[in-house]
């Protein structure tokens, strides 16, 4: 069978020269894993590591791969995180927690997309404890606790402009959820103040890998909603959501 692209913006062509150049640093990076530790700091190799499988897991989705195969590159995304954190001298705040939203929308997809790709409990925890979360927000914690019990309680909501629908979407009574959902899925985008925002526009695809809502798809999944409403809206991952709802096999 034949993949379906699901971003709509890029061609194939576009997803499948940026897959394979991927595949290729990270084959180098492999490489570099190797040679004596007096010869190379481990600890950029392994966070170069870890941004090329995050681009890579997101290509992937939106090139049309089948979500097992994902899933798998996640999992391979989690032991680079742990072994950057392993070989950084610095603290985790430097990648997640530094202030700025990129590395907090970076913490908000990693822990939606496990819980979307339904990884095991263990791989689960180590993608939280490599993150370095420590009640710092009340969105990444309610994401940890869908699968960790007992996370320290929280209020804090780092970045309450473009995360605040969805925490109240969270909080509200279950029959008026769905409609919260789709009202902060319909600002998410215009919201974010990113690196990556309206990245496609810069030269030769400026690192786009496809703009996913993925928390959108992990809070109506944790919670049993209906998403029926979410599943043809712009940027809600409609094919990961079926895949861990178990509505439907997914198309490779």
């Amino acid at each position: 069978m034949s993949m379906v692209k699901r971003e709509p913006l890029m061609n194939e062509s576009y997803f499948d020269n940026d897959i394979e150049l991927v595949r290729a640093e990270l084959l180098v990076l492999e490489d570099e894993k190797r040679l004596p530790p007096e010869e190379i700091k481990l600890d950029l190799v392994y966070l170069c590591d870890f941004n090329y499988r995050s681009n890579l897991v997101s290509s992937l989705y939106s090139r049309g791969y089948a979500i097992e195969e994902i899933r798998n590159e996640f999992v391979a995304l989690v032991s680079s995180l742990e072994q950057f954190v392993h070989y950084s001298a610095a603290e985790n705040e430097g990648i997640f927690f530094n202030g700025e939203m990129d590395g907090y929308t970076h913490a908000v997809a990693l822990l939606s997309l496990g819980l979307l790709l339904r990884v095991d409990t263990d791989v689960f925890r180590r993608l939280v404890e490599a993150i370095g979360l420590n009640g710092q927000d009340y969105l990444l914690e309610w994401l940890a606790g869908r699968r960790l019990p007992q996370r320290p309680p929280t209020v804090q909501l780092l970045f309450p402009k473009t995360y605040a629908r969805l925490r109240d979407a969270i909080q509200a009574p279950r029959d008026i959820t769905p409609q919260l959902l789709k009202s902060f899925l319909a600002h998410w985008y215009e919201s974010v103040d990113t690196m990556w925002y309206e990245c496609h526009l810069g030269p030769e695809g400026g690192g786009f890998t496809g703009y996913w809502c993925w928390e959108a798809a992990a809070v109506a999944f944790a919670l049993r909603v209906d998403d029926s409403e979410l599943q043809t809206m712009r940027y809600y991952p409609k094919d990961l959501a079926d895949f861990a709802f178990g509505r439907k096999p997914q198309p490779a």
